[in-house]
C-alpha cells in the first residue's frame, strides 16, 4: 500500500567531516517526514466507515492527515499546544479535525485516547502500532533496494517505531543504530529499566523525538531483542548538525532529523557503507534562522 501512494525517496551521496556517507532524504515526502509511511499502512487496513484519532508533536499527525485524505478516512489529530508552528500550519491545509490541546505529549495523548473511546474510533499511536511499524519498515527495504551493500543504517529514536521498522525491513548484514537527544531520552531510560516522567524530560529542538514512551511498547520489546544500539547526543550537537546539513549538505532538516548526523560523529570506527536517514524538514523559519545564525 505504501508504494502505491509514495515514490521512493532519494538516496544521495554526501560527505560529512571528510567521511563519505549516504543520506536517505525522507524530507522529500509529501508531508516533509517519513511518518506518512506508517500512516498509509495503518489506514489502508481499516474497515469501511472506520475513523481514527491520532496524537503527535506534528509529523505523525501530518502523516495521518495525508493518508486520511488519500484514502477517504475521517480523522481527528490532537497536537500539543506547544507543537511546532510549522507543523501546525501544514496541518491546517488538510481536511481533518485539528485539536490543539495539552501542555505536553502526555497530556495531548490522554485527550486523544479519551476522544477515541468516546467516538469508538481507532487510536493510532505514532510508534506503538504494528501497522505503523510495518509502514516504517519500508524505509529500510527501500534503502536496500537502492544500495544493497549498506552496512550501517542510522535513525533518530523517539518512541522507536522507525528503528523497530528498520530492524524488520533490513537483513542480518545491516547494523541498525539509533540516536536520541540526551536531555529528553525517555526511550534510552526505559532500555535501562529506569523510566522517566515528563517532568524529568527537558525541552529540546528535536521536538519530533521528544516526550515519554509507553513502558510496554512494541518497539521497546523488539529492539530489546535485536542487534541495535542507541547513541545519546547533546543539544549543541543537534544544532551543529542542523547547520551542517544546510550549509554543507544543502538540506534543511528539523532537530529530530539531525540526531543521526550528530550520532555519526561519535562513531569513527564504523566501516562500510553508512546511510543516515534524514527523517523530516518541518521546522519553523525562525528556528532555522536562529540555528544558522549561531557561530
Amino acid at each position: 500500500m505504501v508504494a502505491q501512494h509514495l515514490q521512493p525517496t532519494p538516496l544521495v551521496a554526501a560527505e560529512l567531516d571528510g567521511r563519505a556517507i549516504w543520506l536517505k532524504l525522507e524530507t522529500t515526502q509529501p508531508t516533509g517526514s517519513f511518518k506518512v509511511r506508517g500512516a498509509l499502512a495503518a489506514l489502508s487496513g481499516l474497515e469501511e466507515g472506520a475513523r481514527v484519532v491520532a496524537c503527535s508533536a506534528g509529523n505523525h499527525a501530518l502523516g495521518v492527515a495525508y493518508a486520511a485524505h488519500e484514502l477517504g478516512v475521517p480523522a481527528t489529530v490532537v497536537v500539543p499546544e506547544t507543537a511546532s508552528s510549522a507543523k501546525v500550519a501544514k496541518l491546517r491545509d488538510f481536511d481533518v479535525e485539528l485539536v490543539l490541546a495539552g501542555e505536553n505529549d502526555g497530556e495531548a495523548e490522554d485527550i486523544a485516547l479519551a476522544l477515541a473511546r468516546e467516538r469508538h474510533a481507532r487510536f493510532l499511536s505514532p510508534y506503538n502500532d504494528t501497522d505503523v511499524i510495518a509502514g516504517q519498515a519500508t524505509v529500510a527495504s527501500e534503502v536496500l533496494e537502492q544500495r544493497a551493500d549498506v552496512a550501517h543504517l542510522v535513525v533518530p529514536v523517539g518512541g522507536g517505531g522507525l528503528a523497530a521498522g528498520c530492524v524488520l525491513g533490513s537483513n542480518a548484514h545491516v547494523a541498525i543504530h539509533g540516536a536520541q537527544v540526551a536531555q529528553n531520552a525517555a526511550f534510552a531510560a526505559l532500555m535501562r529499566g529506569v523510566p522517566l516522567s515528563d517532568e524529568e524530560l527537558d525541552d529540546t529542538i528535536a521536538d519530533g523525538i521528544a516526550g515519554s514512551v509507553e513502558a510496554d511498547s512494541l518497539p521497546l520489546a523488539l529492539l530489546g531483542r535485536a542487534p541495535f544500539d542507541l547513541t545519546l547526543v547533546s543539544e549543541a550537537s543537534l544544532r551543529r548538525s542542523m547547520r551542517d546539513a544546510a550549509r554543507e549538505l544543502g538540506v534543511v532538516i528539523e532537530g529530530s532529523a539531525a540526531a543521526g548526523l550528530a550520532a555519526l560523529r561519535q562513531h569513527r570506527s564504523w566501516e562500510g557503507e553508512i546511510v543516515v536517514v534524514l527523517t523530516g524538514k518541518n521546522v519553523a523559519d525562525d528556528v532555522v534562522a536562529d540555528v544558522l545564525g549561531e557561530a
